[in-house]
């Protein structure tokens, strides 16, 4: 079974993640469920703006895929490239030409999970996990978060079915839909027989 977070532990373990650059990677990866492969190939050409979308490239299968583009993201990024201003790649490694490291960012998620309290193994791919599982439990189909994972088969996307908290609270007990009068321990109300203080509340 994926590991899953919820948006409570995201939302503390990027408030845990002070380093802008980690920070912003972690929120790429979770606003769009990419790989990580995917994000740390992200070029700053892969951004439109104007569409809102991202143009997901070195995606699993050789199969290129469009994604949303939040509007929370684009801040951040716009806040992070005035920072970094990266040319071409948007995270890049010790070069302007080297892809980002899986180990940087991987120590940075484990401090980040240390101070959140977050008892989970976390790891960038928990982000992906997360992003299906949330918007599933939101009511997206299935199809549809299949076609943003960029799945191949929409059988993988079905193992979130099992990840989904279910609403257990909303679910009615037969037993509320019993006539009150049909329940073994019904007792009618008693006569008071004009006596005042049997009115009153206990």
């Amino acid at each position: 079974m994926p590991i899953v977070l919820s948006r409570h532990e995201i939302d503390k373990l990027l408030q845990c993640t002070p380093n802008l650059k980690h920070r912003t990677f972690l929120m790429t990866l979770y606003s769009a469920a990419l790989r990580f492969s995917e994000a740390a190939h992200l070029r700053i050409a892969d951004l439109d703006s104007d569409r809102m979308m991202i143009h997901v490239r070195h995606a699993k299968g050789a199969k290129d895929r469009l994604v949303p583009l939040s509007p929370r993201l684009l801040t951040e990024l716009r806040v992070y490239w005035k920072k970094y201003r990266p040319a071409d790649l948007l995270f890049p490694g010790n070069s302007a030409t080297k892809t980002y490291a899986d180990t940087s960012i991987q120590k940075a998620m484990k401090r980040s999970a240390e101070k959140a309290g977050i008892k989970k193994r976390v790891y960038t791919h928990v982000l992906r996990h997360s992003y299906a599982t949330g918007l599933l439990e939101a009511g997206v189909d299935l199809l549809t978060i299949s076609k943003l994972l960029g799945h191949a088969s929409f059988v993988t996307t079905m193992i979130y079915l099992h990840c989904r908290r279910e609403h257990l609270h909303s679910v009615p007990s037969p037993l509320d839909w019993l006539p009150v009068k049909q329940l073994p321990t019904y007792q009618p109300p008693q006569e008071n027989n004009g006596n005042p203080e049997t009115n009153s509340p206990s």
